[in-house]
């Protein structure tokens, strides 16, 4: 087997799990059956890639995220609030103002990192602010502008 056929065998699992089309139960199954395929790549150089990639794909699909705080999950629920805020500049200013608020105050709920990754979630919200002022002149003078 050369190593595009291996690749493209791998490929093929990699989008069944990404569309779900996999259960859990059977993905050491597929992955067993792509570990079958890797001696037979030729030449010697290529089955050494398809191990080295075989190696990612399992790192990749063990991977088990850290679980999240109730505090993150929340403020991360602020933050898609206030990016998704529609209205007038002025209205939406003051929404993400809002938001930017809140996650503040959820912040404080969060002890050490946690407490700075939940309060960094308040950037894009505050870039969002400066990028609506920005194309609204009339806005730039509005209070919490930085200038």
């Amino acid at each position: 087997m050369d190593y595009a056929a291996y690749d493209a065998e791998e490929q093929r699992l990699v989008e069944a799990v990404m569309a779900k089309e996999i259960p859990e139960e059977r993905l050491p199954i597929e992955v067993e059956r792509l570990r079958s395929l890797v001696p037979t790549v030729e030449p010697a150089a290529d089955r050494e890639r398809a191990e080295r990639s075989l190696s990612s794909l399992e790192y990749v699909l063990n991977y088990k995220a850290p679980p999240m705080s109730d505090e993150m999950a929340a403020a991360l629920k602020v933050q898609s609030r206030g990016l998704g805020s529609t209205g007038t500049p002025a209205e939406r200013i003051e929404l993400l103002q809002a938001a930017i608020a809140e996650i503040g105050r959820i912040a404080r709920t969060a002890a050490g990192v946690e407490a700075t990754r939940i309060r960094q979630l308040g950037e894009p919200l505050a870039m969002d602010i400066e990028g609506i002022r920005f194309n609204n002149p009339d806005l730039r003078d509005a209070p919490g502008h930085a200038e």
